[in-house]
């Protein structure tokens, strides 16, 4: 599960309870800033579309949101179970805008979104990863090297194994990523 996530268990016969507990425990978060999105799962499948934190958080956000459609989602499971949820911070969206300028071939613009992933997360594990393999490719390869060995620490993170594999290849100097 990633950083930015946590399983929400639900008890059946205190819904009231478990919804009290998961705004506090997103109160918190909305408190430290920068997430912006909300994403509830169950077995890995969507609940309900992203949902904005402010609005969940916000009292009548979270009698909107919550008391509704996913009081009813609680009431159907009938059973304790998790939910999973995860959180959608800023700095994600820009490394996805910044691996869409990659793709079309936008470098510049590429790399002025994964840098402002990494002025709002500076432990971004996705932005030190995309960053590097574009300083890489770029030329630049002390940058690109410091990088990646920072992504490649993060033995949690899926983009943490390629860091270590393109470091690693740097460092043998194969030419390719």
């Amino acid at each position: 599960m990633a950083q930015d996530a946590f399983r929400w268990e639900i008890d059946p016969d205190a819904i009231d309870e478990s919804i009290k507990q998961l705004r506090e425990r997103l109160k918190k978060l909305f408190d430290q800033g920068r997430y912006t999105k909300v994403r509830f799962t169950y077995k890995g499948k969507p609940l309900l579309p992203d949902l904005p934190l402010a609005a969940i958080v916000a009292a009548e956000g979270l009698s909107l949101a919550l008391a509704g459609p996913l009081r009813f989602l609680l009431v159907n499971l009938g059973v304790r179970s998790f939910i999973e949820v995860e959180f959608i911070h800023e700095a994600t969206e820009r490394v996805r805008e910044g691996q869409d300028y990659f793709a079309a071939g936008e470098v510049d613009s590429a790399e002025a979104k994964y840098r402002e992933a990494l002025a709002m997360k500076p432990d971004d594990t996705a932005a030190l990863y995309h960053l590097g393999v574009l300083l890489r490719v770029t030329g630049r390869r002390d940058e690109a090297i410091d990088l990646l060995g920072r992504a490649a620490k993060d033995a949690e993170h899926p983009d943490a194994p390629k860091a270590a594999e393109a470091l690693e290849r740097m460092k043998r100097g194969v030419k390719t990523l």
